[in-house]
């Protein structure tokens, strides 16, 4: 469909799958043909630090992720109304009848989450939520530390405002996956004006990370660095300013003009309709 059309209609890539165009190496999925993947379009939307690296030079690129989009809008966080759990991670229950061991795991890197836990449960003594891994019967979960019990709270799969529900609840929200190209989670909790502890190595996202939006670790040699740097400020009125820094540099009206103005000056031969002034994914 593309080979027939590519002449008629402007395709553009996303990165919206793990490493995609890169491979990702997940031993549970299928390998990519990179060459092939990043040289087909002649745009692409991209979340890497360094695309002309990889991109060749007839390919257009563009920093924007799906997560730049469709903010949720909620008022600003009440700080007199304490938070009922330190973290939120959002994880995936695709896994859950192998114990956390597969595809959407590997992504998620689950076996790291498992270190942290250790430390946050053991050490600190934190509390938590971890959704959606359990089993959507509700009848099994992930292994976690015996140091998390009673301290961490397993969901089953959540709807989008149940999960909202936990995340405004929460004193920051935990990323520690590497393989996300899109994490809208990211997005969702600076929204909710709740900070981010982000792995930095995330191939997608830590362009929403800096010293008003959360902290960054990148393995567990800092990880506890990092930990008690989003602990003791969380709660600190106005040290982290996630909302306001997520809603003046992103959403659809920026994200939008954006998109727009970047096909329009990379592709001028593109036909839009009449009295278009934004583009949306």
């Amino acid at each position: 469909m593309f080979e027939k059309y590519k002449d008629k209609i402007l395709f553009l890539g996303i990165s919206s799958f793990e490493d995609y165009p890169l491979d990702a190496m997940n031993p549970f999925s299928g390998r990519l043909n990179e060459k092939e993947y990043l040289s087909i379009f002649p745009g692409f939307l991209h979340m890497m630090h360094h695309p002309e690296d990889h991109f060749p030079p007839t390919t257009k690129t563009i920093l924007m992720s799906q997560s730049d989009f469709n903010l949720p809008k909620v008022p600003f966080r009440d700080y007199s109304v304490p938070r009922k759990y330190d973290f939120t991670l959002s994880g995936s229950d695709q896994d859950v009848h192998n114990d956390c061991v597969g595809w959407s795991s590997y992504a998620k890197n689950w076996s790291f989450v498992k270190e942290a836990l250790e430390v946050m449960c053991g050490e600190y003594k934190l509390t938590g939520v971890l959704v959606a891994t359990k089993n959507k019967q509700g009848t099994k979960a992930c292994t976690i530390p015996k140091s998390c019990d009673g301290l961490i709270t397993q969901t089953v799969y959540l709807d989008q405002n149940a999960f909202f529900g936990y995340l405004k609840q929460s004193r920051f929200s935990f990323l520690p996956q590497v393989h996300d190209a899109s994490p809208r989670v990211s997005t969702q909790a600076l929204s909710h004006d709740v900070p981010v502890l982000m792995n930095k190595n995330i191939k997608g996202g830590w362009k929403y990370t800096n010293d008003k939006t959360g902290e960054f670790f990148h393995d567990m040699s800092n990880f506890r660095q990092s930990l008690e740097k989003i602990i003791k400020y969380a709660d600190v009125p106005y040290h982290y300013e996630p909302r306001k820094w997520i809603t003046e540099h992103q959403g659809n009206e920026r994200a939008g003009l954006r998109l727009y103005e970047w096909v329009r000056d990379n592709f001028p031969d593109t036909k839009l309709p009449k009295g278009t002034k934004m583009l949306f994914i």
